[in-house]
């Protein structure tokens, strides 16, 4: 029943390459549906079925490799290895993304957005709060939003580890 540490922490980082792969598929498919808006309910399906896939990667590790038996506290710290590698991965894609291929692509469709949402009978502080919001936008390089990229991906992997580890323990 008990997986050696270094077995788990293998298993767990494979698997997250593997969820890692996922995100930047749906961080890929993120950026086209900027542009192209029929993409966008792709983007949110892959979303919702990103922590479907990752239990799924927890109890196939389960079945495999603890005989069917995990412990909620193994589960967890399986999951959270799951989804930290997955986070330092899809961190480096968006660090590509914005550093080598964005070149302001991503901003520009954000002015447009903001452009035609002030164009509506919008009041004043919503239109100043839209202009600060692009102001404090253009400011950022691709370090600061790899950064906030990671850091917001791991609280959101700190929220969904415990749920999903539930699904993936079994006495």
């Amino acid at each position: 029943m008990e997986q050696s540490t270094k077995g788990m922490l293998q298993t767990a980082m494979q698997y997250g390459t593997n969820l890692g792969i996922f995100w930047i598929v749906a961080f890929a498919v993120y950026v086209i549906s900027i542009t192209t808006k029929e993409l966008s309910l792709l983007f949110l399906m892959l979303l919702a079925a990103a922590p479907v896939y990752a239990g799924y990667l927890g109890m196939k590790y389960r079945k495999k490799e603890c005989e069917n038996k995990l412990t909620f506290l193994n589960a967890w710290s399986f999951m959270i290895i799951i989804y930290t590698c997955a986070s330092v991965l899809s961190a480096i894609a968006c660090y590509i993304y914005f550093y080598f291929i964005d070149g302001g692509t991503m901003l520009t469709a954000f002015k447009e957005q903001i452009d035609i949402y002030t164009s509506m009978e919008i009041g004043d502080e919503m239109k100043n709060a839209f202009n600060e919001t692009y102001d404090i936008l253009s400011k950022l390089n691709a370090s600061d939003i790899c950064i906030q990229y990671f850091t917001s991906n791991l609280f959101i992997s700190s929220i969904l580890a415990p749920l999903t580890s539930i699904f993936v323990y079994k006495k």
